[in-house]
């Protein structure tokens, strides 16, 4: 459902490489990356960064300057990857009504979708800003960029790039997503009850998942989530796409908007997606930080700071929201 998006995500990316724009928006954004203590190098990875993390921290190897690179790295999730985009939708259809404004050319539910990428950019901005003030203060570095002729994007070279992206995101469905959401609905059925001399599975309240839910719904319920989504919460720890796979074992397929509808108010959705928003909620991305930094206390750090500020920032919208409901 969601790899039409997706494709079209990297299309653009694609035309902006293979046109040889890209590199030239990077010497524009030059003044403005310098003013938050990078340089315009930083801006080729974070727009990569749109459609995948992980292969934008890789592209941080053009930039020379150590702390600049690092820094780089450690703001780069803060963009809104592909892997955001089903919870998004998934929310926004759930909860957002679909009101057109400006003569019916923008919707609603188009506005929210934009300053849900505006908030991850502006994190990403004030982070960067945070960092070279502090810790990654350095002298700057000078800019030198080989630009590269114009060209128009060939046909093939965009399929070939579009197949790449599309596969490696249908291996992870076909194999994290799958695998995660089996897991999860065998601890929703487990323990086995014996009556009569016949087995029968637990209700989910009861069962493995649900307690284990229960554990950690006193650190999410200020943040309007209960059990099923602090559940769906853990499970994309993995990757953030599979909280949707989740929460349709939890909830079941059919009545997923209609169950998240029943159990979430509209600050606790809001939340949701703002805590996605800032969450690093990616072990791949991780596991690159950790290659590309040559050690656990930058991915430990980054995992730590961006959770933290996804849940302080998700406890401000949920009760901003409802305070202005009542």
């Amino acid at each position: 459902v969601f790899l039409p998006q997706i494709l079209l995500l990297f299309l653009f990316i694609g035309v902006l490489e293979d046109s040889g724009y890209l590199a030239r928006a990077a010497l524009i954004a030059d003044r403005v990356m310098r003013s938050i203590g990078l340089n315009g190098k930083a801006f080729i990875p974070l727009l990569s960064a749109y459609a995948c993390a992980v292969p934008a921290i890789m592209a941080t190897r053009t930039i020379e300057n150590k702390r600049e690179r690092i820094a780089t790295i450690l703001i780069a999730p803060f963009m809104t990857c592909s892997a955001r985009l089903p919870i998004y939708t998934l929310i926004i259809a759930a909860f957002i009504p679909n009101r057109l404004f400006l003569g019916g050319t923008i919707g609603l539910r188009a506005l929210v979708m934009i300053s849900l990428y505006a908030l991850g950019f502006l994190a990403a901005l004030v982070t960067a800003k945070l960092l070279n003030s502090s810790v990654m203060k350095a002298s700057p570095a000078p800019f030198i960029l080989e630009l590269p002729q114009y060209r128009w994007p060939t046909v093939q070279g965009l399929a070939m790039r579009l197949y790449d992206r599309g596969m490696l995101f249908v291996k992870k469905a076909g194999t994290i997503i799958l695998g995660v959401s089996l897991v999860i609905w065998i601890l929703s059925v487990l323990p086995l009850h014996f009556a009569s001399g016949t087995a029968q599975f637990s209700d989910m309240a009861n069962s493995v998942i649900g307690h284990l839910g229960r554990v950690i719904e006193p650190v999410i319920r200020p943040l309007g989530f209960n059990w099923k989504i602090g559940i769906g919460l853990l499970s994309s720890i993995f990757a953030r796409e599979v909280i949707v796979g989740t929460l349709g074992t939890l909830y079941g397929v059919d009545g997923l908007q209609a169950g998240l509808r029943h159990d979430m108010t509209l600050g606790g959705a809001i939340a949701l997606v703002v805590f996605f928003a800032f969450a690093m909620q990616c072990t791949s991305t991780m596991a690159v930080v950790r290659r590309e930094t040559n050690s656990w206390k930058w991915p430990a750090f980054q995992f730590l700071y961006m959770l933290t500020l996804a849940w302080c920032a998700a406890f401000v919208v949920n009760h901003l929201v409802m305070a202005f409901l009542r």
